[in-house]
């Protein structure tokens, strides 16, 4: 190529293409650019590092006699820039010897096999399959038979032959291997249930971690088959196998007809091996082939050239410029892109573009080519083409490590319960290959007799990551190779590249990466790229065999067999079982949650957007509570009305959490209501596929409080206790009262707040979810799991005479955090040196803050064994072991304690009396006037329900005493007061409501927990956690912002109390003079 601009700009219609790597992407882009352009339309030069053409398309020529190995020339250098390099980006060889033996003679024993790419069909491999009949490539048919041995060979089947499948004799008598053979019928059947689902619904979203735990799948389907299948097929660790997406997964599986034990395709494999068409490429592209340049930098500079635009010089090494180009196409893998991208001095490459490449992840994998048959499975009869050899114990990590989590955790929180935060990379930790490896619990050796259909009488594998590495004399060679990873991370940023970024000034992407990892796929990615910039469709799109449909495509397209795998599969039975499963039961309840809606929603706007285009539409359009656009709810499963009707609100919580329906963002940040929106105007920030809009939810909540709460009287009970309309009581949706009064009374039956260990039970299940997952979310300073009191003004009345929309906020949580300390000591009118009993210390904030100010003797209990250990962590740091102690134990075990009976000056309860039951107010009261000094004083932080609400509440259950907080009941101030009056001689002296304050406490939880997703993953948690969360954090924010729950401090203390004098100054009460409109104008400057 010559440096000469004058040279380059002769032809100025000629578009100048480069192609950065010469593997199956970067070849067919060079092909369909090189030959099916129109004449002298295009000057296409491709750059490789390597000496060779090809990438995965490896073929090396093996002496099985002498044990040795070379690369097979596919052109050698044809058009070298001068630049040779002997390493090659993508296979970085490791034993340089084993490249330097002789060349072939007719005396040796020499064979020529496969490394990388090996296999193909015609069904699923089209655009590749006719590229090849292009090149006059021919295929033979090969065996691919899968085999898995686990254990040293205790469990091993092949699926090669029925000897095969019982190889091992043993398996004959063992449940789990018919437990296997089940799952595996019943995975071909339903699973392309998945992929009929609409493209928007969260279940397809679902990793394979996730779909099998709620599909139910065995652990002997999980190790026998699936999991070592997909760390064969994607050279990938069972970790990255367990975050890979499962509709992807089935997807692949239907299109290469995997789910069928009928009509499977025909493999084939090469007839003289790949390198028959790398060859035929190098000498297609002659010159234009450049082997030995590796592409290191890239400049980015306007277009001298008539028409404008910008263009891009290339160099190689030694900083040596191989050309300006008007196209520059990375066919290589995206870390090299990213790298390359990075040099551009002038830094005008879209940082978006880096990042989404930065997303799309990479593993090594070390490859051996070997003889040693110590790394097949141990019986013959159970050898196959491709082999997993793995164990069991570690392969069976898709069911929680604990057999009784689900009975231990809170609902929708087992998948990460008890789970730490790594805190070492394992990434830079582990080793490629060994015990400990990446693929520690599963490597795959290929039978390349089989796979390639070789006369030589002597066996020849490549393994993969081997356990063991194998028998040094029997190693040809030892050479890494990377694969992409199909993490979520992947996936999102392909999606990225390909929706924002493809073509974009000039630059395009093509990789295996851009499909399922393939040849197939990396050979589409090329063909499309290359179509897309000469406009010219590929020579076969209109062969006569290809679709009608396909015709107008420029490239063929993977082929879609799911609908068709699923229809062949969806038998009279399964016809007539889904009818009177799920279409009756839906069909019923979508008639009664309907006619609910109508007569419930008569304020704002609800609209229910179904899979079949149709909206359901409930309420007059107003505004309510403050927000004048409608709710929009997407639902993705018709099972929602089912869960509504049978469950009411408890109902609809768990669809949420189940994936069913997501509440739709709205377009514009100024359409939130202005107390929802976030307080750097990035409301949207949150959004995703998984939890939909957050802020959302909020609204929905609120839209349900503004039509429950009407004003209207309303019917009342004996009691005289409102049951205003519709919402409050479910009437009108008469089904649900029978699913209502099922989860009642299970409720009754098995919730505990005893001292005999149902408290522990329950606050076990919330608390001790994880330390580190809580850190995730409460402010870094005090982690109170409590209200925050922030700096606050109310915001001025929209007219005069009406009151205000709500409070206007200021200030960090950490410092709303420490204000809520300080009024809570200044509540208990705290003095120096005395002792403090703080009751659900939670992570030791409180106690940690009176030890500290005012050296207060400090004891605290709770029924949480993380706590305790995180608060005496923290209690350790500051050196402050000497004035706080803490135990777990329950309050009323304590306070039989004659040791404690009136040891402490002052006791402070911070929203744990939620935790004790309705049923256990009068003794939490009794228990507290036990251990309280006769002038002490108990300041108790409350999350309470109003008395109008409070009878019915007490006879249902909801989302958080069932799902959030098991066995919790936020009392009524009524119920708190009888209780301490019929048990104790405390009275309440003093009462603060920072409600408001709470609810813009739980919308920054909900911030920080969803900026925090990437780290909340990996301690395991799932989608469902994800909602589970997020519905929790927005239910409660709509109970407070609405001022339908209270947040309470309140004071309590004998009669008589001098210590609680100061709360009479004029500051505790009487209201401070109101803002005028300037000083608040000022406030929020």
């Amino acid at each position: 190529i010559t440096n000469s601009r004058e040279k380059e700009d002769i032809v100025t219609m000629t578009q100048r293409i480069a192609i950065i790597g010469g593997g199956v992407s970067g070849l067919a882009a060079a092909w369909h650019l090189h030959t099916q352009s129109p004449s002298d339309s295009v000057d296409v030069q491709i750059f490789e590092a390597a000496s060779r053409l090809g990438g995965h398309a490896h073929t090396v020529t093996l002496d099985t006699e002498k044990v040795t190995c070379r690369d097979s020339t596919n052109g050698g250098t044809a058009g070298n820039v001068g630049v040779a390099v002997g390493d090659v980006a993508e296979e970085k060889k490791e034993d340089n010897d084993s490249n330097e033996t002789s060349a072939k003679n007719e005396n040796s024993k020499e064979v020529d096999i496969d490394v990388g790419f090996m296999v193909y069909n015609k069904g699923n491999y089209p655009n590749m399959t006719n590229w090849f009949e292009s090149l006059n490539v021919k295929g033979e048919d090969t065996d691919m038979s899968l085999s898995v041995s686990l254990d040293g060979g205790d469990k091993e089947w092949s699926s090669g032959s029925l000897r095969g499948l019982f190889a091992n004799p043993l398996q004959c008598i063992k449940p789990e291997f018919y437990t296997f053979l089940k799952d595996l019928m019943h995975f071909n059947a339903n699973a392309g249930e998945l992929l009929l689902l609409p493209s928007d619904d969260p279940a397809r979203q679902v990793t394979i971690q996730e779909y099998l735990n709620k599909e139910g799948y065995s652990e002997a389907f999980a190790s026998y088959y699936l999991l070592p299948m997909m760390a064969a097929l994607w050279s990938a660790s069972v970790e990255d196998v367990m975050a890979f997406p499962a509709s992807s997964l089935v997807e692949f599986m239907c299109n290469h007809k995997m789910l069928q034990l009928f009509n499977r395709p025909q493999w084939q494999t090469t007839t003289g091996r790949s390198i028959q068409y790398t060859h035929k490429m190098a000498s297609i592209l002659g010159k234009n082939a450049h082997t030995n340049t590796p592409i290191v930098a890239l400049k980015k500079f306007k277009h001298e050239g008539c028409g404008g635009g910008v263009e891009y010089e290339l160099f190689t090494s030694e900083n040596k410029s191989v050309g300006h180009f008007d196209h520059v196409v990375f066919a290589c893998h995206s870390p090299q892109a990213v790298q390359i991208l990075n040099t551009d001095d002038g830094k005008s490459i879209d940082p978006g573009l880096i990042a989404a490449l930065d997303k799309i992840e990479y593993g090594d994998n070390v490859v051996y080519v070997h003889s040693d048959p110590n790394l097949m499975p141990k019986r013959k009869a159970a050898w196959g083409a491709w082999n997993c050899m793995g164990k069991s114990e570690l392969l069976a990590t898709h069911r929680p490590k604990s057999s009784g989590k689900d009975n231990e955790a809170m609902e929708g929180s087992t998948s990460g319960f008890g789970n730490k935060l790594q805190k070492k990379d394992s990434d830079n930790s582990e080793s490629l290959e060994g015990e400990n490896g990446r693929m520690r619990a599963v490597y795959v050796t290929y039978y390349i007799n089989t796979l390639q259909n070789l006369t030589t009488s002597t066996d020849i594998f490549v393994s993969l990551n081997p356990h063991t590495a194998p028998q040094s004399d029997l190693v040809y060679r030892r050479q890494i190779m990377a694969h992409p990873q199909f993490t979520k991370q992947t996936h999102e940023g392909r999606s990225d590249v390909k929706k924002h970024f493809q073509g974009k000034d000039g630059l395009w992407f093509c990789g295996a990466y851009m499909g399922y990892g393939f040849h197939e796929d990396g050979c589409r990615a090329g063909f499309e790229v290359a179509t897309a910039i000469n406009g010219v469709a590929s020579p076969w799109v209109n062969k006569s065999d290809v679709d009608e449909a396909d015709k107008e495509l420029l490239v063929l397209p993977p082929p879609d067999l799911a609908k068709f795998t699923f229809e062949q599969n969806n038998s009279l039975f399964r016809r007539l079982k889904r009818l009177l499963t799920y279409r009756i039961p839906v069909a019923i309840c979508k008639v009664f949650v309907t006619r609910f809606l109508k007569e419930a929603i008569t304020k704002g706007q609800l609209v229910l957007k179904l899979n079949d285009g149709s909206q359901l539409k409930f309420g007059d359009g107003s505004t309510c509570e403050g927000d004048s656009r409608p709710v929009t709810a997407r639902v993705f499963d018709d099972w929602f009305f089912v869960k509504v009707a049978t469950e009411y609100d408890l109902g609809l919580a768990r669809s949420y959490m189940a994936g069913q329906f997501l509440v739709e963002g709205l377009d514009k940040e100024e359409e939130y209501p202005w107390t929802l929106r976030s307080p750097n105007n990035s409301s949207k920030i949150e959004t995703n596929e998984i939890i939909g809009d957050p802020i959302g939810l909020t609204r929905l909540f609120l839209l349900f409080v503004g039509n429950r709460d009407t004003r209207s009287t309303g019917l009342r009970s004996v009691k005289q206790h409102n049951y205003a309309n519709a919402l409050q009581n479910a009437s009108g949706l008469a089904i649900s009262k029978i699913g209502s009064f099922i989860n009642f009374l299970r409720f009754r039956i098995f919730m505990d707040n005893s001292e005999r260990g149902g408290s522990l039970k329950n606050i076990h299940a919330h608390y001790d979810i994880s330390n580190d997952l809580f850190r995730t979310f409460l402010d870094k300073e005090t982690l109170m799991y409590s209200s925050a009191i922030y700096d606050a003004v109310a915001a001025s009345p929209a007219t005069v005479g009406q009151p205000s929309s709500g409070l206007h906020f200021k200030g960090s949580l950490e410092e709303a955090q420490w204000r809520k300390l300080d009024t809570l000591c200044d509540r208990a009118q705290i003095q120096p040196g005395q002792t403090l009993l703080d009751i659900g210390f939670g992570w030791g904030g409180l106690s940690l803050h009176a030890a500290k100010k005012y050296g207060c003797r400090v004891t605290g209990i709770t029924l949480s064994v993380e706590q305790k250990a995180l608060a005496e962590e923290r209690v350790r740091k500051e050196g402050l072991g000497h004035l706080i102690n803490f135990e777990v134990i329950d309050y009323r075990t304590f306070a039989r304690r004659k040791d404690n009976q009136g040891k402490f000056d002052r006791v402070i309860s911070c929203e744990m009396i939620e935790a004790v039951g309705h049923e256990h107010l009068g003794e939490f009261f009794w228990a507290v006037e036990q251990v309280l000094a006769y002038d002490g004083v108990l300041v108790m932080e409350a999350i309470t329900t109003p008395e109008a609400r409070y009878e019915t509440y007490l006879r249902s259950t909801d989302f958080i005493n069932t799902v959030i907080f098991p066995g919790s009941l936020c009392p009524s101030l009524h119920a708190l007061v009888d209780a301490s009056y019929k048990w104790s001689t405390l009275t309440l002296e003093h009462i603060d409501n920072i409600g408001l304050h709470y609810a813009e406490t739980l919308a920054e939880w909900r911030r920080r927990f969803n900026a925090k997703e990437a780290v909340v993953r990996k301690m395991g948690f799932d989608d469902v956690f994800m909602r589970v969360w997020n519905y929790y954090m927005t239910y409660c924010e709509a109970g407070f912002r609405s001022q339908t729950e209270h947040c309470l401090i309140l004071v309590f203390s004998r009669p008589g109390n001098r210590a609680l004098v100061p709360l009479s100054e004029a500051r505790s009460v009487t209201q401070m003079k109101s803002l005028t409109n300037e000083e608040v104008e000022s406030w929020l400057e």
